[in-house]
C-alpha cells in the first residue's frame, strides 16, 4: 500500500529533524554525482535484454556502488565498494553469487557511481517499509537543499530485522531474510527517473548487500533498526581503481 504522506508527514518530519540534528556540518556533500549509465529503453521495452555495455568498458573503483540487470536476465547485479555481486536463484531455494564478471560479459542495464569519497551525513530513525526509507531520503535531500536536479548516490549501513529483496532474473525469486547486518546502496533522483530506473512512484532505486550471508539483490522492503548510518558522496581525494 502506498505511503500516505498526508497522514503521517508531520510526525515523520519531526522525527527526521530530530534524528538529523546531530549531523556533522564540516563535510561538503555533493548533491550531483557522475554516474556511468548504460541501457537502451527502446529495446528493453520490446523485451530485448541483450548487453548494452560489456564489463571491460565499466570503470570500477574502491568507492563504486551500483545496480543493474545482466544481459538476458542472467543475473541481478549489485556493486558495493567496487565489488560486483552477480546473483541468481539456485536449486532448492539456494542463491548463487559470483564476483568475477568476465570482460566479455555484459549488462542490459547498469548504473554505477564512484564518488571521490563517502562521508557519514547522519543516522536514520527506525524504518519499517520501503515508503519510509524513501521518505527519509526525501527529507535529507531537502535539508541539503539539493533541488530537483539531484543525482545522489547513497549507502546505508545498519541492522535489519527483516529485508525483502529480489533477483529479477529468469527464473526470478523474491526472498525475505531475517536479522541481518545490511548495506543498502543506490541512487536518489527526481528529474530523470526513467534513465536511472527509479522505482515507479519513488525517488530511489536501492539494492541491498547482506555481508553475513553473502547475498545481494534489489531491495523491495526493509525493517531497519534505528541508528543506521547514512553515507553520501563527499568531496575529497580521488578514489583508487579496483584491480
Amino acid at each position: 500500500m502506498k505511503f500516505k504522506h498526508w497522514a503521517v508527514a508531520s510526525m515523520m518530519l519531526a522525527t527526521s529533524l530530530q534524528t538529523f540534528s546531530a549531523m556533522g556540518s564540516d563535510a561538503d556533500f555533493a548533491c550531483i554525482s557522475q554516474v556511468q549509465s548504460f541501457s537502451n529503453l527502446v529495446r528493453m521495452k520490446k523485451g530485448d535484454f541483450t548487453a548494452n555495455v560489456k564489463w571491460k568498458d565499466v570503470a570500477l573503483f574502491n568507492t563504486s556502488i551500483g545496480y543493474g540487470a545482466a544481459e538476458n536476465h542472467r543475473y541481478e547485479l549489485t556493486i558495493m565498494d567496487g565489488k560486483v555481486y552477480m546473483a541468481r536463484p539456485g536449486k532448492g531455494g539456494a542463491v548463487t553469487i559470483r564476483h568475477d564478471p568476465k570482460p566479455g560479459e555484459g549488462a542490459a542495464m547498469l548504473q554505477v557511481a564512484s564518488p571521490k569519497a563517502w562521508g557519514q551525513q547522519g543516522t536514520l530513525p527506525e524504518i519499517n517499509s520501503f515508503d519510509e526509507l524513501n521518505f527519509e531520503l526525501d527529507q535529507v535531500v531537502d535539508d541539503l537543499e539539493c533541488g530537483d536536479d539531484v543525482l545522489l548516490p547513497f549507502k546505508i549501513k545498519g541492522y535489519a530485522k527483516s529485508v525483502t529483496w529480489s533477483m529479477d532474473t529468469h527464473p526470478s525469486r523474491v526472498i525475505t531474510t531475517k536479522d541481518q547486518s545490511v548495506v543498502i546502496v543506490g541512487l536518489y533522483n527526481r528529474s530523470d527517473k526513467t534513465k536511472y530506473f527509479m522505482v515507479k512512484g519513488y525517488n530511489i532505486h536501492p539494492h541491498v548487500v547482506m555481508p553475513g550471508v553473502g547475498y545481494a539483490g534489489h531491495l523491495r522492503s526493509v525493517e531497519l533498526n534505528e541508528g543506521a548510518a547514512l553515507l553520501l558522496p563527499e568531496n575529497a581525494a580521488v578514489p583508487l581503481r579496483v584491480k
